[in-house]
C-alpha cells in the first residue's frame, strides 16, 4: 500500500497527531518509507508503515521533550531529526550504563539475570532510531523489583531499566554472597535460578531487620524478632506502620551506603509493598525469606 493513500490515525490512533498537519506527516512517512526500501518503493505493508509512523511520532514527542529551545518555525522533518539526534544521545547514555551494569555484577547471579544481561547488548546493534525508535530490539526477561513504566518506549525504557536495574545491583553488592545464598533457598525454595528478582528478598529482609534493630547485612530474623515485628505492625494505625517501616528501610539503605535518593525511594517503595502482605499475614510468620 502507498504511503499516501493511507489514513494516518487508522495507522496509529493517537492524541500525538495534535498539531500536527497530515500532509507533512505523509510526505515524511513516504520519505522514510522510501529510506527503508532503499528508494525501491513508497509502497509497504500497513503494519510496516505503522511501525514507520510511530516511530516518526516518538521522534517528533521526543524533540518536543528534549533540553533547548524549540523553533516555531521549524518543519515536521526539522524535529523528527532532532528526535533523532535526541534518541541517539540517549542510546549513547544508556551504553554507558550497560557497561557498569556489565562491571559491577551483585555477589550472586542467576540464569535470568545473566541471559538478560547478555541479551542487552543486542539493543546496542539493533536499535536504529531514524526508523523504529519507539521499538527496544532485544530480549529483556529479567524482572525488576519496581517495573519500569509501561508508557516509556525504545531507548527511554533502557535507560529507565538500566537504572533500576544499577540501583538494585549496587544494594546486592553490598550483602554477602553466602548469606544471599541462604535467603533466596528459603525464598525461592522451588528454583532460585528461575526468573525471579534477587533484589526483593535482601530489601525486605534488610528492611525488617533494621525494624527490628538487627543487623542489616545478616538478613536474618530471630523467632522474637518476627513477633516483635508483627505485633508492632498490628499495634500501629496504618500511617504509623508506613512511617515505621520507611524509617527501617531508610535506616537500612544508609547503612548499605545506599543514599542516593533515588536507591532510598526505589527500597521504601519496596518497604511499602512488603507491608502491604505484613498487615495481612496475622498469623505471626512475619515472611519465610527472614
Amino acid at each position: 500500500m502507498k504511503t499516501n493513500d493511507l489514513d494516518l490515525e487508522s495507522l496509529v490512533p493517537d492524541e500525538r497527531f495534535e498539531g500536527e498537519r497530515s500532509e507533512e506527516l505523509l510526505a515524511l512517512l513516504a520519505e522514510r518509507t522510501a529510506r527503508y526500501t532503499m528508494g525501491d518503493s513508497t509502497s509497504v505493508r500497513v503494519e510496516t508503515a505503522a511501525r514507520l509512523l510511530e516511530g516518526i511520532l516518538y521522534c517528533l514527542n521526543l524533540s518536543k521533550r528534549s533540553a533547548g529551545a524549540q523553533d516555531p518555525n521549524a518543519t515536521v522533518k526539522d524535529r523528527f531529526f532532532a528526535g533523532v539526534r535526541e534518541a541517539e544521545r540517549l542510546k549513547r547514555r544508556a551504553a554507558l550504563l550497560y557497561a557498569q551494569a556489565k562491571r559491577f555484577e551483585p555477589p550472586v547471579v542467576n540464569l535470568g539475570y545473566t541471559e538478560t544481561c547478555l541479551a542487552l547488548s543486542g539493543f546496542f546493534r539493533q536499535y536504529d532510531p531514524a526508523f523504529f525508535a519507539q521499538e527496544i530490539p532485544c530480549a529483556i526477561d529479567y524482572p525488576l523489583c519496581q517495573p519500569v513504566s509501561e508508557r516509556l518506549k525504545g531507548v527511554e525504557y533502557l535507560l529507565d531499566y538500566l537504572k533500576r536495574w544499577l540501583v538494585e545491583s549496587s544494594f546486592l553488592r553490598m550483602m554477602d554472597a553466602d548469606s544471599l545464598r541462604r535467603l533466596y533457598a528459603g525464598y525461592y525454595a522451588d528454583d532460585p535460578d528461575l526468573l525471579v528478582n534477587l533484589y526483593l528478598p535482601a530489601a525486605e529482609a534488610a528492611s525488617l531487620c533494621a525494624l527490628a534493630g538487627r543487623p542489616v547485612r545478616q538478613l536474618t530474623l530471630r523467632p522474637a524478632d518476627r513477633e516483635r515485628i508483627v505485633r508492632l505492625i498490628d499495634a500501629e494505625d496504618a500511617s504509623s506502620a508506613k512511617t515505621a517501616l520507611c524509617e527501617a528501610a531508610e535506616h537500612a539503605g544508609k547503612e548499605l551506603n545506599q543514599t542516593g535518593e533515588f536507591s532510598l525511594d526505589y527500597l521504601k517503595r519496596t518497604a511499602l509493598d512488603l507491608l502491604t502482605r505484613l498487615q495481612v499475614n496475622r498469623s505471626g510468620k512475619v515472611d519465610k525469606a527472614t
